[in-house]
C-alpha cells in the first residue's frame, strides 16, 4: 500500500471527507487530493498539518527522495530562524515600551513629590524600572543568548550516536 491509499484509509476510517480534513488543516482541498493520488511532493507543513488532524506522523509513512528531504530539512530551518526572529521582535517590542514608560513614570514622580522630601525617600519609579528590567533581561537571554532548539538537537544528537 502506498502514501495516499494509507493517506485515504486513515482519513475514512476517521470519518473525514478531503474537504473536512482540508478545512480542519488548513491545507488546500487540491494538496489533500494530490497527496492522496500520490501525485507531486507533499511538503513537510502539509503532512505535519494533516496529521495533526488524524493524530498521526504521516512522515513516518512517506518514505521521500532526496530532494524532498533537502527541502523539508531548509523548511524546518526556516521555521528555527522564524522563532528566532519572533522572539528578537518581541524583546525589541518590548524594551521600545520600556524606553517610553520608564522615563514618563519618572517625569511622574518628579513632578508630584515635593521638593523637600524628593530625596529623603525611596522613590517609587526604582521598583517598576526594576521589575520589568529583570523581565527585559531574561527576554533579551532567551532571543539572543540561547539558540531555539540547541537542547533538542545535542539530546537528538546523543540519541543518534547511542549514548
Amino acid at each position: 500500500m502506498n502514501f495516499g491509499e494509507q493517506l485515504k484509509e486513515i482519513r475514512t476510517t476517521k470519518g473525514l471527507t478531503q474537504i473536512e480534513l482540508s478545512e480542519k488543516s488548513g491545507v488546500a482541498l487540491r494538496t489533500v487530493q494530490r497527496m492522496e493520488r500520490n501525485e507531486g511532493k507533499p511538503s513537510l507543513y502539509s503532512m505535519n498539518a494533516i496529521g495533526e488532524v488524524l493524530g498521526t506522523n504521516l512522515t513516518l509513512l512517506y518514505a521521500p527522495d532526496l530532494e524532498t528531504e533537502t527541502r523539508n530539512i531548509m523548511e524546518s530551518t526556516d521555521q528555527q530562524l522564524w522563532a528566532i526572529a519572533r522572539k528578537r521582535a518581541k524583546f525589541k517590542r518590548s524594551f521600545g515600551a520600556y524606553s517610553v514608560v520608564i522615563p514618563f513614570l519618572w517625569i511622574i514622580w518628579y513632578i508630584t513629590m515635593p521638593g523637600e522630601i524628593r530625596f529623603n525617600v525611596l522613590p517609587w519609579p526604582i521598583w517598576p524600572m526594576l521589575g520589568w528590567g529583570l523581565g527585559l533581561g531574561i527576554q533579551y537571554v532567551n532571543a539572543y543568548v540561547i539558540q531555539v532548539g540547541s537542547l533538542e538537537q545535542r539530546e537528538y544528537d546523543k540519541l543518534k550516536k547511542g549514548e
